[in-house]
């Protein structure tokens, strides 16, 4: 579920994206009750910005600009779509609320696949007691081969060699 970015900072020392390649500019993207930053390079940002426009345009760049009014310091984006007249200056609210529509917008096209709930008792060792073996080996002696498969006490092929030693 996409989480509401409250904050972005930009990292202008580079370093590595989430994929491990090397960039120039990085943004970390701080986000509503969470303690851990998502760190994003310039083609993920474009790629959730131009999701997130309505109706779909393609983006060709983004930049932030500062603009100081006496003693405060005001922040804006620009978003620069591929008709290079074409370009909005947006609050950073807005800005944010861009790349949370194209997140949100991108998870909705590709849902996650439920995986189902390993069951440890199918995929763990079997833990038989000693006790639980001699009384299993006492009632397969007692019926036939046909009537301890259906009831699950057939010996598999791990216990055959063993019983074979």
């Amino acid at each position: 579920m996409s989480k509401k970015i409250i904050k972005i900072e930009q990292i202008d020392k580079g370093g590595l994206n989430e994929s491990g390649i090397e960039v120039d500019k990085l943004w970390e993207l701080h986000f509503e009750n969470q303690i851990n930053p998502r760190i994003l390079d310039s083609t993920q940002i474009l790629h959730y910005l131009t999701k997130g426009t309505s109706p779909s345009r393609n983006i060709h760049h983004f930049r932030k600009w500062e603009s100081k009014c006496k003693d405060t310091i005001h922040n804006h984006w620009c978003i620069v779509y591929s008709n290079p007249i074409d370009h909005s200056l947006l609050l950073p609210s807005k800005f944010y609320d861009l790349i949370y529509e194209g997140h949100r917008k991108e998870e909705e096209s590709n849902p996650k696949k439920e995986t189902p709930i390993d069951n440890p008792f199918l995929f763990t060792d079997r833990i038989t007691t000693p006790e639980e073996k001699e009384e299993i080996k006492a009632l397969r002696k007692e019926i036939d081969a046909d009537e301890a498969f259906k009831l699950g006490l057939h010996l598999h092929d791990d216990e055959k060699e063993v019983e074979n030693e």
